[in-house]
C-alpha cells in the first residue's frame, strides 16, 4: 500500500511516462511502453480486455485485424501533426476532411455514444475501425481500458492509419490488415516508427515503402470502410447489408469492368474522383509539376465543415456536389383536356407543338440521372440525410400554385416529398429514425439511383380555371446531411444546415399555344433524353413504355444504336418478348460485332431457348474480356453446373467471390455443389453463411406493415406512382432558410 506521498510520486512518474508513451504495470514493475515488448503489451491489454467475440476475434465485430493479430501500442499511431512539417498543403486539406474529423465531430459521437450506452463499448469496434482505427488496435475499447489517454481520437482516420494498411478483403467495414505503423522500412523489412525528420530526408525511398502499399491507389483500398453491413454480433439477429458503395463502381462503367451499363465512360477511381490534382500553395514536398493530389476527399459531407466553420472545405464539398454529377429534366407532359378527353404524352417538352387550356390535368414527368458518379445517388448511409425533388409551379408573376419536396416552418421536409432514402425498421414496427442500426431488422425500402441510371418522378395538377399568360415549372434536386429529426437529436436545438442543389431546370408554358424549340447544341441531346426515360421506365417496369423510348433514341442516334436496340431487347425480354428481342440483338451485333453488352444478352437468349452450347460460347467471349464481370460469371456457374462440371462451376463461383466475398447466390450455389460432391464439411459452411447472407422471409410482414401504416413512405414503394398536387399555401414552408456556420 503506498503511502500519499507516495502515490504523488507515482502519479508524476505516471503522468512524464505517459507524456512520452504509456506505461505499463508488469509484475509491479513499471514500464514505459516505448520499451515494453510486444508480448508484454498483449499480456497487459489482455488481463482487462473484453474478448466478448472470442480471443482469435480481438477486433470484433468489425472485419479489421493486423498483420500479427496483435494489439499495436497507441504511439505508434504517429500523430498527423507529425507530417505537417513536409507536407505542408496535404496536412491542411487533411485537417478539414471528413477523415480527419471521423471520430469527433458531434453527429459521429452522438451515433457511437448511443450504442455505448444500449450496448457496451465492445460493439463500437465495428464503428470504429472506420473511424478510429488507433483506438481499436491499441485495445481501448473495452470497459476497463489501460490507459485513459487518447490523443489519438483527434486525428480520427489518421495519415498513418490510411497509409499503414497492407490488404483489404473486400468485405468492408474495416476489411483490411494493418501492419504495425512506420515511418520507415528498410529494404530488409525493418520498421521504425519514430525516426527523425532528417533520417526521412535522407532516405525517401525507405518512408515510400512505409507508407505507399500500391493497395492504396486501388478503389479495393476505399470499399474497405465505404462498404457496411450490420452482423449478426451487432443486432443479436442477422447480417443486414448497409451499402456498398465499391461493388457499385465495380460493376458501374467507370471500373471498366463491365459489358452491363447503359454507357460507356472513361475509366475512373475513388481517387480519381475524391482526390483530384490541386495546386501546391505552401511547397508540399509531395507536390510533382507544383500539385498535389487533394487530402480533402470532397464528396457529400456538407454538416462536418458548418459545424466547425471549414468555409474552404465546406466549398470544395459544395463544388464537387454541383459538378455536373445528376441531371434533372422535365421531359413530358400528359395533358387531359379539362373538357375531357383521352390523355395526350408531350415529349419531349420542347420538341412538340401542343396547346394547354385552363382546367387541363397535367401531369409532367421529370427525369433524374445518375450522370457522373461511379456509385449510388445518393451513396451509404441515406436513412439519415436527404436528397430530394423540390417541384413547383408558379404563374406568371411568381406566384406559388403548387409545390412539392419545400422545407415546413419547423425545419422537416415535406414528407411527400419524392425523395432517395432508405428507411429502417425496428422489430416493434417503428421507424429508426435516429441510425441505431443495431435495433434495425427490416428495410422495407431502399431507394437510389445507380450509376449511369435514371429515375422518374411525376406530379399531376390543374391550371386554374381563372389562370391567364403562363406558368412555370420548375425542379431542383436538393441534397441535405442531415435529416432535421437527427441533427436536432444531435445538437439539442434547431439549426438549418446546408441545402445544396445539385441540379436545376425550368419550363415555361403558356396557357394557349406552344410551339417546338430549335436543340441548344449545348444542352442534353434528344436521343439522351429518351434513352434515359427509357431506363427509368425500365427500372419503374414500365416495360412496354421503356421499350418504346428506346426506339426513339435509336432512330435519333446511330452511333449509339447498338445500344439502344439492345435496350429495347431488354425490355421485351422482361415481358417475355423473346423472339423480337433476339431480332433487336442480332441486329445490334450486325451494327457492332464487339458490343459484349448485346453479346452476353444473346447467351440470355440461348439459354432461354435451351442452346446452352451457343451460350455458353457467348459468355466465355464476354468472360474474356471482362474476367471480373460477376453476371457473366454467375451464367458460366450456372451452365457448368446443369453439364454436372461441378468443378469447374465452382471455381466461377470462387472468382465471384473473390470480388464480392458476401455475394448471396454465390454461397447458394456453393452449398449445392460441395453437396454434390461430397464436400459435406465445406457444404455446412457455405449453408451456414448463406442463412446468414439470405433476407429473412419472416420480416416481409413487418415491412409491408410499416409501409402500410406510413403512405408518404409506402406510396415511393410501388413501381408506379403519382404525387397528386394541391394548391400551395405560403404558411406550409419555412421562410429564410439560412445556414449556421461554427456551432459548438
Amino acid at each position: 500500500m503506498y503511502g500519499v506521498s507516495a502515490k504523488k510520486f507515482l502519479t508524476v512518474i505516471i503522468t512524464t511516462a505517459f507524456a512520452a508513451g504509456a506505461i505499463y504495470m508488469f509484475s509491479g514493475t513499471i514500464v514505459s511502453s516505448r520499451s515494453a515488448s510486444v508480448d508484454d503489451y498483449q499480456k497487459w491489454i489482455a488481463e482487462t480486455y473484453d474478448f466478448r467475440f472470442g480471443h482469435d476475434r480481438p477486433f470484433a465485430p468489425s472485419n479489421a485485424t493486423t498483420v500479427s493479430g496483435n494489439f499495436i501500442k497507441p504511439e505508434k499511431f504517429t500523430a498527423s501533426q507529425r507530417c505537417v512539417a513536409c507536407h505542408t498543403d496535404i496536412h491542411p486539406q487533411w485537417r478539414e476532411s471528413a477523415h480527419a474529423n471521423a471520430f469527433r465531430e458531434p453527429f459521429y459521437q452522438k451515433n457511437v455514444n448511443d450504442l455505448t450506452t444500449k450496448r457496451n463499448i465492445a460493439f463500437t469496434r465495428h464503428c470504429e475501425s472506420c473511424h478510429n482505427p488507433a483506438a481499436l488496435f491499441s485495445g481501448a475499447l473495452t470497459d476497463k481500458p489501460r490507459f485513459k489517454d487518447r490523443p489519438f481520437d483527434d486525428d480520427g482516420v489518421s495519415c498513418i492509419a490510411c497509409h499503414s494498411i497492407q490488404s483489404v478483403s473486400g468485405r468492408g467495414v474495416g476489411g483490411y490488415t494493418m501492419a504495425e505503423p512506420a515511418l520507415l522500412v528498410s529494404e530488409s523489412g525493418e520498421r521504425i516508427s519514430n525516426p527523425t525528420d532528417q533520417d526521412i530526408l535522407e532516405d525517401v525511398p525507405a518512408h515510400k515503402r512505409a507508407l505507399m502499399n500500391d493497395v492504396l491507389k486501388k478503389p479495393e483500398f476505399c470499399a474497405a470502410c465505404h462498404k457496411s453491413q450490420v452482423p449478426k454480433e451487432l443486432n443479436d439477429y442477422k447480417f443486414l447489408r448497409a451499402f456498398a458503395v465499391g461493388d457499385e463502381l465495380q460493376m458501374s462503367s467507370f471500373s471498366k469492368e463491365s459489358p452491363h451499363p447503359y454507357y460507356v465512360r472513361d475509366k475512373q477511381s475513388c481517387n480519381s474522383c475524391h482526390m483530384v490534382k490541386v495546386d501546391a500553395k505552401f511547397s508540399d514536398i509531395a507536390a510533382k509539376g507544383g500539385v498535389v493530389s487533394s487530402h480533402r476527399f470532397a464528396a457529400a459531407n456538407t454538416a462536418i465543415p458548418t459545424f466547425y466553420g471549414y468555409r474552404d472545405q465546406l466549398k470544395e464539398v459544395e463544388t464537387f456536389l454541383k459538378d455536373d454529377r445528376l441531371g434533372i429534366d422535365i421531359f413530358a407532359l400528359r395533358r387531359v383536356p379539362g373538357n375531357g378527353g383521352s390523355e395526350e404524352l408531350i415529349a419531349p417538352v420542347n420538341r412538340r407543338n401542343f396547346k394547354l387550356g385552363t382546367g387541363d390535368v397535367i401531369t409532367a414527368d421529370v427525369v433524374v440521372t445518375n450522370k457522373n458518379i461511379g456509385h449510388s445517388f445518393p451513396p451509404e448511409l441515406r436513412d439519415f440525410y436527404e436528397a430530394y425533388i423540390e417541384f413547383y409551379v408558379t404563374d406568371g408573376a411568381g406566384k406559388p400554385l403548387y409545390k412539392s419536396g419545400f422545407i415546413k416552418p419547423d425545419g422537416y421536409l415535406d414528407e411527400f416529398a419524392h425523395d432517395y432514402k432508405t428507411y429502417l425498421v425496428r422489430p416493434d414496427g417503428s421507424s429508426n429514425e435516429l441510425h441505431h442500426i443495431w435495433e434495425t431488422r427490416v428495410i422495407p425500402q431502399n431507394l437510389a439511383i445507380q450509376s449511369g441510371r435514371s429515375d422518374v418522378a411525376r406530379y399531376r395538377f390543374a391550371i386554374p380555371a381563372e389562370l391567364t399568360g403562363n406558368i412555370k415549372i420548375s425542379a431542383r434536386l436538393q441534397y441535405r446531411r442531415f435529416t432535421r429529426v437527427f441533427s436536432d437529436y444531435v445538437l439539442g436545438k434547431s439549426v438549418d444546415y446546408p441545402i445544396v442543389t445539385m441540379a436545376a431546370t425550368e419550363k415555361m408554358l403558356n396557357i394557349g399555344d406552344n410551339a417546338s424549340a430549335q436543340p441548344d447544341p449545348k444542352a442534353m441531346p434528344d436521343w439522351r433524353r429518351w434513352n434515359n426515360y427509357g431506363i427509368a421506365l425500365l427500372d419503374q417496369r414500365q416495360f412496354a413504355a421503356a421499350a418504346d423510348a428506346f426506339a426513339k433514341a435509336a432512330e435519333l442516334d446511330e452511333k449509339y444504336r447498338p445500344f439502344a436496340l439492345t435496350n429495347r431487347a431488354l425490355a421485351f425480354m422482361e415481358i417475355d418478348r423473346w423472339v423480337e428481342a433476339r431480332k433487336l440483338i442480332d441486329t445490334a451485333l450486325e451494327l457492332d460485332p464487339a458490343n459484349y453488352r448485346a453479346l452476353y444478352q444473346r447467351g440470355r437468349i440461348n439459354r432461354v431457348e435451351s442452346k446452352l452450347a451457343q451460350a455458353e460460347a457467348d459468355f466465355k467471349k464476354v468472360n474474356s474480356a471482362f474476367p471480373r464481370d460477376r453476371l457473366t460469371l454467375q451464367q458460366l456457374g450456372e451452365l457448368s453446373k446443369i453439364r454436372n462440371d461441378y468443378s469447374t462451376a465452382i471455381g466461377y463461383f470462387q472468382q465471384i467471390l473473390s470480388i464480392d466475398p458476401e455475394d448471396v447466390g454465390s454461397h447458394y450455389n456453393m452449398m449445392l455443389l460441395y453437396r454434390k460432391t461430397g464436400m459435406k464439411a465445406d457444404a455446412e459452411r457455405e449453408e451456414k453463411t448463406f442463412l446468414d447472407l439470405k433476407e429473412d422471409p419472416r420480416t416481409t410482414a413487418l415491412a409491408a406493415d410499416f409501409l402500410q401504416r406510413n403512405p408518404s413512405v409506402g406510396r415511393r414503394s410501388l413501381p408506379y406512382y403519382v404525387n397528386d398536387l394541391k394548391p400551395f399555401r405560403s404558411d406550409l414552408e419555412k421562410s429564410g432558410y439560412l445556414a449556421v456556420f461554427g456551432l459548438q
